[in-house]
């Protein structure tokens, strides 16, 4: 009896683990597909900066003041500090992305804070070139060596 449940349990998990995979249709009067086609004018502009690599990198984003984020279209600049409570000397990259409401990036810019002590308070300024349709923006901070 053991051995016939133990059966009709392992019957049931194959079938189960094969129905998922049957060969996709090619009937032609399939409905179309669901996704949406790619709409460019909603693509993330192409030109975003790259900032540099942060070796062995850690956040902290708790030391970390920023000044009000507008998220209008053009020029935008935003202004901040950052006061370390690292244990020892970093280099760290600040980094602020203007995102639209489902996270797509429409700006990003950043610093360079070089060689930051412990306590040491740094000030700074993020300019980037905002795309139509930002309604966010969203910050990050990343300390360790960065090269150059």
């Amino acid at each position: 009896m053991r051995n016939l449940t133990a059966g009709i349990a392992l019957a049931v998990v194959a079938g189960v683990a094969l129905t998922g995979c049957t060969k996709p249709s090619t009937d032609a009067t399939a409905p179309a597909s669901s996704v949406p086609a790619v709409d460019p004018s909603r693509v993330s502009p192409t030109d975003l900066p790259t900032p540099p690599t942060v070796a062995d990198a850690k956040g902290a984003i708790r030391d970390l003041t920023l000044g009000e984020c507008k998220t209008d279209a053009g020029q935008e600049s935003v202004s901040g500090s950052l006061t370390s409570t690292q244990p020892a000397t970093a280099d760290f990259l600040v980094t602020v992305s203007w995102t639209n409401a489902t996270g797509d990036v429409m700006g990003r810019g950043y610093s360079v804070l070089r060689k930051v002590a412990p306590g040491q308070k740094v000030t700074f300024e993020i300019k980037a070139k905002v795309a139509a349709g930002a309604t966010q923006c969203v910050k990050g901070v990343e300390y360790g060596t960065i090269a150059g």
